[in-house]
């Protein structure tokens, strides 16, 4: 068999793959999809094999090193969406990969020689066995290579063909190599029953062990034996002395879920909710279904039953969540219904139990995934049917590249695997509505499925109704007061919203009028109590909260912009006798806090839920009567296309979760724009009115659905080198235009609204244009636009913001 070749890519922004020589013992392992051991400079990295084919001419390739893998890591379905990915938003399909994969299963690494069974072999091949027996049965390539003081490769791929060693590969400063517990395994034959007489007579301890271990089957971990059944390590110990049974190391998971109880799923479905089941079944493969319903209406028990008939049918499942943390117990129900064939990718996942959950699922061994927006690359085998819930949020957007939204990634894997896609929300994208009629059947659950009416809104409007003094600068007006008062009287639950995290949101001196800002970010400092200090949100930067005016001496500094934990100190002032919990990021960054949070209010031991938007997502618990928005207007009037959307989408879900038990619920909410169709909409739950309206708003000047956007930004360190470079960049884009006679806008160049982020300026130039038109632009710009020196131009196709 003659050598061939293989494109490889690697994590780094590279335009190309590297072409590598794939030798001939790898040549049934080095197939496409396969991770492999490549030399890059002086170092050896694990990549990702794309393609086969030859090198370009002139060039001499060196070898691939290893395929440690007796399979391909991602199927064919799953490497041509990253080439799509890659060509739709103009990113290398290096770091495409690198966002498909996990963290901990490529990039820089060491490759380990465990040693296994097998057939002996003679030369150096034997020598590493025989050097590896010594070292206790596992040593890294490079080891073996610098104690026998010779090449080592080709013999270890000989020995790994053959069956006696296999390879683990183990990434630099991750925990991401393959988890490992100690096994003991009876030796067969067993000892026959007049045996153990003699050979147990003094020592029934090591009875024990083995007639335990012939009722697991004949193999049980060591940590099972000792803790789970209380037998003695002795007992174990000796009985490997005696050749009764061996010691092996075997692959471990680490699923932190396993065995947790799950939450039974709901019973009995609404004829609504029939309906939406039968026409999801009816779906032809790789077709989309937009499940429109109101909050509470029972969409994830529609999700479910899309998830059991895949199931059932030997196929695999995907539901993507906004963020798992926040939605605990959907993630309860997907668990209750599916049990151990879940595998939850959390974002509190350590990269190796990331892992693990995704080579339980390329295994076959687990059949669902559920996760946040990178879940949609998990490798599920005959993927039957995705779920995108709360398709609408912004979350689903990646922030670096590639910047995909998982939404549209959806689409791509449904068709590409004939799988089935839902998306399902009760406030939908406006670009998602659009799509009905192509390719997109609208299904519709119209009431909540307990038949309780959606919760009355009340929209108070601040600059006019009666405000509480004792409140000073805090939004609190006498009808929230009243009702948070009565809803604590009848012991019901009260969820407060006031999306602006911190205790004041400026602090500013009231002589001389200077309000202290971030000096490496363009944006005020938030004043903090818990901690104290001044804090920025985009860089991190902390410092302590000065005595005096830094600018011109004055003693007294004000607070301005009310934050949740000024919020926080205000009610636990106002309600004593209320037992309160926040939730916000700084209430929630340690591991599982926001679940011990949420589980708390399930268990009744909080009164008060307040927080930001994190309150307004996922929550089910029919306790909660009142919703009270302390100042809706915080995003309103934003510089953004999609103030207004993000707007109404926010109230219309945190109205959702008042009201859905027996005892109804009220929404009490407090604007200064009372007469905002945002607003107005959310009120009278009335998602369809606000499209219509958001639409034609949209229609000129032209933002999505009208027009598509794609967002160069422009940053760096030297102000007037990024405005230089932006300008160049428009230039190029308008020539470029021009020359191919292509029907796009070029928006700028300007200053980002966030001008200055973590010590780089920002400018930015806005294509727009119609869908495909803009993909020849983006898939030109990728490898040919000018990067003007010292600056960086990002291309961010599809923005869901443009600050």
């Amino acid at each position: 068999m003659t050598a061939g070749f293989g494109q490889v890519a690697l994590p780094l922004p590279l335009a190309q793959p590297y072409t590598y020589r794939i030798p001939e013992a790898l040549a049934d392992r080095a197939l496409p999809g396969a991770r492999v051991v490549v030399p890059v400079r002086n170092r050896e990295m694990v990549g990702l094999l794309t393609a086969l084919g030859p090198p370009a001419e002139g060039v001499v390739p060196k070898d691939i090193l290893a395929a440690p893998d007796p399979a391909p890591a991602l199927p064919e379905p799953l490497l041509e969406t990253a080439r799509w990915l890659a060509g739709y938003y103009g990113a290398p399909l290096g770091l495409t990969l690198r966002a498909m994969l996990p963290t901990a299963l490529w990039g820089t690494s060491q490759v380990v020689v465990v040693l296994a069974d097998g057939a002996p072999l003679g030369g150096v091949a034997g020598d590493v066995v025989a050097w590896l027996q010594k070292k206790g049965g596992e040593a890294p390539v490079g080891s073996i290579a610098r104690a026998l003081k010779r090449p080592v490769w080709e013999a270890v791929n000989r020995l790994a063909r053959v069956g006696a060693v296999h390879l683990r590969v183990e990434p630099a400063e991750t925990d991401g190599q393959v988890a490992t517990q100690r096994v003991i395994r009876l030796r067969e034959p067993a000892p026959s029953l007049v045996e153990r007489e003699t050979l147990f007579r003094r020592a029934p301890r090591q009875r024990a062990v083995l007639e335990a271990l012939e009722e697991l089957g004949g193999a049980a971990s060591t940590g099972h034996l000792l803790e789970r059944l209380g037998l003695s390590r002795a007992g174990i110990d000796a009985l490997v002395r005696r050749g009764l049974a061996q010691v092996e190391q075997v692959e471990a998971s680490r699923d932190p879920f396993h065995g947790l109880p799950g939450t039974p799923p709901p019973d009995n479905p609404t004829p609504a909710q029939r309906a939406a089941i039968a026409a999801i079944t009816a779906l032809p493969p790789g077709e989309a279904a937009l499940l429109f319903g109101v909050t509470g209406s029972g969409k994830t028990l529609v999700y479910l039953e899309a998830i059991r008939q895949a199931l059932e049918a030997g196929r695999g499942a995907i539901l993507l969540v906004p963020e798992i943390a926040l939605t605990p117990q959907t993630v309860s129900r997907v668990r209750g219904a599916f049990g151990d064939q879940v595998a939850v990718l959390h974002s509190a996942l350590s990269d190796g139990e990331r892992a693990d959950a995704w080579r339980a699922l390329r295994r076959g061994q687990k059949k669902v995934a559920i996760g946040a927006r990178s879940a949609i690359f998990a490798p599920v085998q005959d993927l039957g049917v995705i779920v995108v819930d709360e398709e609408h949020e912004s979350s689903y957007k990646n922030g670096e590249a590639p910047r995909y939204h998982a939404r549209d990634v959806a689409l791509v894997r449904a068709r590409l695997e004939g799988a089935r896609l839902v998306l399902g929300s009760a406030t939908p994208a406006p670009e998602t509505m659009a799509r009905v009629g192509d390719r997109l059947q609208l299904l519709r659950l119209p009431e909540r499925a307990g038949q309780q009416p959606l919760p009355p809104v009340e929209l108070v409007d601040m600059r006019s109704a009666p405000r509480l003094a004792e409140a000073g600068a805090i939004p609190w007006s006498e009808a929230l007061d009243r009702a948070v008062a009565r809803a604590l009287a009848r012991a019901e639950q009260v969820l407060l919203l006031l999306n602006r995290r911190g205790y004041a949101a400026v602090l500013q001196c009231p002589s001389c009028g200077v309000a202290r800002s971030c000096d490496r970010c363009s944006i005020t400092l938030t004043v903090h109590q818990a901690p104290a200090g001044l804090r920025c949100h985009y860089c991190g930067k902390d410092e302590p909260i000065p005595r005096a005016c830094p600018e011109c001496g004055h003693a007294v500094q004000r607070m301005r912009g009310v934050g949740t934990q000024q919020l926080e100190r205000f009610v636990a002032e106002r309600f004593p006798e209320a037992r309160l919990a926040r939730m916000d990021l700084d209430t929630t960054s340690a591991k599982w806090s926001h679940q011990a949070i949420l589980e708390r209010v399930g268990r009744g031991e909080v009164d008060i839920l307040l927080g930001t938007q994190m309150i307004a997502k996922g929550l089910d618990f029919p306790n909660v009567t009142l919703v009270g928005v302390v100042d809706a207007d915080t995003g309103l009037h934003l510089p953004d296309f999609r103030a207004a959307e993000r707007t109404f989408q926010l109230l219309a879900q945190v109205a959702g979760r008042a009201g859905r038990g027996p005892k109804g619920g009220r929404v009490i909410v407090q604007t200064r724009a009372p007469a905002h169709y945002a607003l107005v909409t959310a009120a009278a739950h009335d998602t369809e009115a606000f499209l219509k309206a958001e639409l034609a708003v949209r229609q000129e000047p032209p933002y999505p659905p009208a027009r598509s956007l794609v967002n160069l930004v422009v940053s760096g360190e030297h102000d007037l080198a990024v405005a230089d470079a932006a300008e160049r960049v428009a230039n190029w884009c308008a020539g470029l235009l021009a020359s191919q006679q292509l029907d796009v806008e070029v928006l700028g160049p300007a200053p980002c609204a966030l001008a200055r982020i973590k010590d780089r300026w920002r400018w930015h130039v806005v294509l727009r244009g119609a869908g495909p038109v803009l993909g020849r632009v983006v898939r030109y710009a990728a490898t040919r636009m000018p990067q003007p020196s010292g600056t960086r131009v990002v291309i961010d196709r599809d923005p869901v913001s443009l600050l």
